[in-house]
């Protein structure tokens, strides 16, 4: 009978990792591989047995990406990186190398402490801040670094008090792959709270032609139209209601109302109309000076 597959797969994933240790000090420099042995090399043979082989097929598409990037600096850029920025990173990264956006960005800050052009823009943080991103913060954070598009936008209500209320905040439609603002917005929440991004609706671009496919949003126009049909629904019947030569006016149970009656529900209908109209308020997301760097090595 043959082994289960639990012992095979622990077999082919031990036997990946200690060949990752290995073949990583080849190319990628003896620091990198001294800290790559002592957490993913003693950890894996000692106290992790139980991952399963796909963890071993990331790690060795982590080792792969590293020496690529790698063979592609700069003879005169190469340093020995900083050990501090390699431990973090590899410590960090144990987790998270399942997802090919974070992977990206833990092996790019790896490389870029080789580099000399890129190295003193390294800030210890990075390596945490990248445990706490998703995915789609990579995209934001990618597609607001690479095509610069600045510009985000709130979709709020008026109301005829002289208030207002946010029903979407941080609309940013610079990312192509996700246009969805229930999971935009939480993702801009997180890259603010980071400090890696500013937001703010009280500054705007002037040039007007940049905010277009905010103002043709799906989003903004079906609310606008929702709200403004609702609006002209409650003045029409206020309208009839104060209209004398229409005499009979019926509920819905059949029941004509009286003139006592019209003029309560009249009143009922004006309390309702506390909506004014749907403003789409305009504003600017932008790197801040640590995202920019983040950006820099971490993209």
């Amino acid at each position: 009978m043959g082994e289960p597959i639990s012992t095979v797969a622990t077999g082919v994933a031990v036997a990946a990792g200690k060949e990752v240790a290995t073949v990583v000090s080849k190319g990628i420099g003896q620091t990198v591989s001294d800290m790559w042995y002592s957490i993913y090399g003693y950890k894996w043979s000692e106290k992790r047995q139980k991952r399963e082989i796909e963890v071993a097929y990331n790690v060795e598409k982590f080792k792969e990406e590293i020496q690529a990037k790698s063979n592609n600096i700069p003879e005169e850029n190469r340093i020995e990186p900083d050990i501090d920025v390699i431990g973090s990173t590899l410590e960090s990264a144990k987790y998270r190398i399942n997802k090919d956006e974070i992977r990206d960005m833990f092996s790019n800050l790896i490389v870029s402490a080789m580099d000399s052009s890129k190295a003193d823009d390294i800030h210890p943080s990075f390596s945490e801040m990248i445990k706490m991103l998703s995915p789609l913060d990579a995209q934001n954070l990618y597609y607001l670094h690479h095509y610069q598009d600045e510009t985000i936008s709130q979709i709020q209500v008026n109301l005829e008090s002289g208030g207002y209320h946010t029903l979407y905040n941080h609309i940013f439609l610079g990312n192509p792959e996700c246009q969805d603002n229930l999971q935009i917005e939480p993702s801009i929440d997180n890259l603010v709270r980071l400090k890696l991004v500013d937001v703010t609706y009280t500054e705007y671009k002037t040039q007007e032609n940049l905010y277009e496919k905010h103002f043709s949003n799906p989003l903004f126009l079906s609310l606008k139209r929702d709200v403004e049909q609702k609006i002209e629904s409650i003045k029409s019947n206020i309208k009839m209601l104060e209209d004398k030569s229409i005499i009979n006016i019926i509920d819905p149970s059949g029941k004509r109302l009286s003139d006592a009656e019209r003029e309560e529900l009249k009143k009922e209908l004006q309390r309702s109309m506390f909506f004014k109209d749907v403003e789409l308020k305009k504003g600017l997301i932008k790197l801040t000076a640590l995202g920019r760097n983040f950006c820099k090595v971490c993209l």
